[in-house]
């Protein structure tokens, strides 16, 4: 909020640039918690929904600030024209900070804190059922979830942990490589440079911003969809299907700018398709991927490790970003529709690595997820014998692990 009215208020490049590094810290900062306070709240039964949340409202505000701009486009104040849309964000911003004040604490958090008695009054009240008036599902929860957390404290944690513990890595491996992935498939080179993209079709500027409102909107209502559904499909099937759907899309792009756009006389049907073939893209990167990869991020940690783990996977995702943003408008204005084909041997590589390595998340507990990694599950009902822990004398518990 504060970089937004500095930022409209700029009276020198210097001052701009200063001032949107510290959106673009306060943006990194939000793009951490959001995602692990959403896993922390969530049952297991809708976790991918609710944690799908921040995709969704992430992409709706990309589309919001797309139709700011495209009205913006028409002002014929040129100040009014860049300051209008920046001094917008203060709108949203202003209202995400008034309902900090209304949301809970992360119920793990309070009880790594040990404030067990604040934790639980939290998952009751998250976690009614009217169906379960005694909240048995909720206490059972709860038990399994306080259980699980005074093990994990007394395992490594930090980031030297993350490194250290081969099980730790292997989780940070595949929370960091499904954001690498998403960026794999050249989303956001699409996204910044869409305009550019669409002139290069032969649309006309407002036309082309228009074009790109149109591809944000796509974008939310298929993140909308995904956090309806990704906890009935399951985390890979909406990646494996999100990764190919794009991957065709790329293929389909660079065949119709090699062959009809991209030559001496420009065929419009080529163009046309090529325009379709973006907006594809965006409906299977939306609905199948943006949502699925934060959720998969978020939730594969366990909760000693889940904050800095996560941090580990946004850095990696706007390392990625910087990677193939940065050179983006030199490579489309020098090499054109060769720059996608990194893109399609990179989604290539993705599709097999989710396939061959990632196991599915869904219907179990943030806790139960240790089962995949070779690690203690303290209480877990649904595991057989060979990985339970049964408890003894009161809250003493004995420990079993497997390898998987």
């Amino acid at each position: 909020m504060i970089g937004g009215a500095l930022a409209a208020g700029s009276v020198h490049i210097a001052m701009l640039i200063v001032v949107r590094i510290l959106q673009g810290a306060g943006l990194g900062a939000l793009a951490t918690l959001t995602p692990v306070y959403l896993a922390e709240s969530s049952t297991a039964a809708k976790r991918g929904m609710l944690t799908g949340l921040h995709g969704f409202f992430l992409v709706s505000g990309y589309n919001i600030s797309s139709w700011v701009g495209f009205g913006c486009f028409y002002s014929t104040n040129l100040t009014f024209g860049w300051r209008g849309p920046i001094a917008f964000t203060c709108i949203p911003a202003l209202l995400l900070t008034i309902g900090c004040f209304f949301v809970p604490e992360s119920p793990r958090y309070l009880l790594m804190r040990g404030r067990s008695d604040q934790a639980w009054t939290i998952v009751q009240r998250l976690h009614h059922d009217q169906n379960d008036p005694a909240d048995t599902a909720a206490h059972e929860e709860f038990f399994s979830m306080r259980a699980q957390i005074e093990f994990e404290q007394t395992q490594p944690s930090g980031y030297m942990g993350i490194f250290k513990t081969a099980s730790y890595r292997k989780r940070a491996f595949l929370s960091c490589f499904v954001q690498f992935a998403a960026n794999n498939t050249g989303a956001l080179v699409i996204n910044y440079y869409s305009v550019i993209i669409y002139g290069n079709l032969g649309l006309s500027a407002s036309l082309s911003l228009l074009m790109y409102c149109i591809y944000t909107l796509i974008g939310a209502l298929g993140n909308l969809f995904s956090l309806l559904t990704v906890d009935k499909t399951g985390r890979r099937f909406a990646l494996l299907t999100g990764f190919t759907g794009c991957l065709v899309a790329l293929i389909i792009e660079i065949a119709m700018l090699a062959e009809f756009v991209t030559v001496a006389t420009p065929n419009k049907a080529g163009g046309k398709v090529a325009v379709f073939a973006i907006m594809f893209f965006v409906f299977f990167y939306g609905l199948f991927i943006d949502a699925a990869s934060f959720i998969y991020s978020s939730e594969i940690y366990p909760t000693n490790i889940r904050s800095r783990g996560m941090a580990l996977s946004t850095t990696t995702y706007f390392l990625a970003c910087i990677t193939y943003v940065t050179p983006g408008a030199t490579a489309i204005a020098n090499i054109g529709w060769h720059y996608y084909l990194v893109f399609v041997c990179l989604t290539v590589v993705s599709i097999l690595v989710i396939y061959f390595v990632y196991p599915e998340t869904s219907k179990r507990s943030l806790e139960e997820l240790a089962v995949y990694f070779g690690e203690t599950v303290v209480v877990d009902t649904d595991l057989d014998p060979e990985h339970k822990l049964g408890e003894k004398a009161g809250n003493d518990v004995k420990h079993s692990e497997r390898a998987v």
